[in-house]
């Protein structure tokens, strides 16, 4: 793992640097913001919070790029988003990953689609756990199964759900290198994050079916900030 940073700094050095405008953000977190690349209309790319420590921001960056690169490359179908390589922009270091889109080239999460009520509870809690029976099969060590960390791809009707983030370790250490390396120690990881999770994420997902608009829309940047910083 820690020799894959040596890989990443390569690509980052070797690449033409693009120029990314923040009126292409479409999502954020605590530690990453991700754009929309318009040189690239398939592809995403995600930055660091704050570039001067890309690095610390960036270890959930490192794992998804790992599992993309080194372990779901031999599979047919395994239900994230696959990581493309890295490289520099006006706002750090990037990953950049693929763009997932429905079948009018629009990305809609499943927050959207619970709040459209195009989807009810249960089919959303179905359909999560259906990825989850994925990972399981694929080794797949998930850790952050948020609401708005699923994309509908293609058809709305065949209700395929990728998930664009949160699909390994937070944190680049000895058992995130086990997790990676183990396919039984994956599942057993994948499925207790996911039971620790399940109440709170059927929760949230009422309360976004039922039309409150404190869930309708993720939490806006400004306040994951203040988190982040202690305010």
């Amino acid at each position: 793992m820690y020799n894959s940073l040596k890989e990443i700094k390569r690509q980052i050095k070797d690449s033409e640097k693009i120029i990314l405008n923040d009126d292409n953000i479409l999502s954020y977190g605590s530690n990453r913001i991700c754009y929309f690349d318009e040189a690239n209309p398939s592809q995403l790319i995600k930055i660091a919070r704050h570039p001067e420590n890309w690095v610390k921001d960036h270890r959930q960056s490192f794992s998804e790029w790992y599992i993309s690169t080194s372990l779901v490359t031999r599979e047919k179908d395994c239900r994230i988003s696959h990581c493309q390589g890295w490289v520099r922009t006006n706002k750090g270091p990037g990953l950049v990953v693929d763009r997932i889109v429905d079948d009018h080239g629009q990305s809609v999460t499943l927050r959207k689609l619970l709040f459209r009520r195009e989807l009810t509870v249960e089919q959303a809690v179905c359909l999560v756990e259906n990825i989850v029976g994925n990972f399981s099969t694929n080794g797949i060590p998930a850790s952050d199964f948020n609401i708005d960390n699923f994309v509908i791809e293609g058809e709305h009707i065949n209700k395929k759900l990728i998930m664009i983030d949160g699909f390994s370790p937070k944190k680049i250490n000895l058992k995130t290198q086990l997790l990676l390396k183990s396919k039984t120690l994956s599942n057993c990881y994948t499925n207790r994050k996911w039971r620790r999770t399940k109440s709170r994420f059927t929760y949230c997902a009422q309360k976004v079916y039922a039309g409150d608009y404190r869930f309708a829309a993720a939490t806006p940047l400004s306040d994951i900030s203040n988190r982040s910083s202690g305010i």
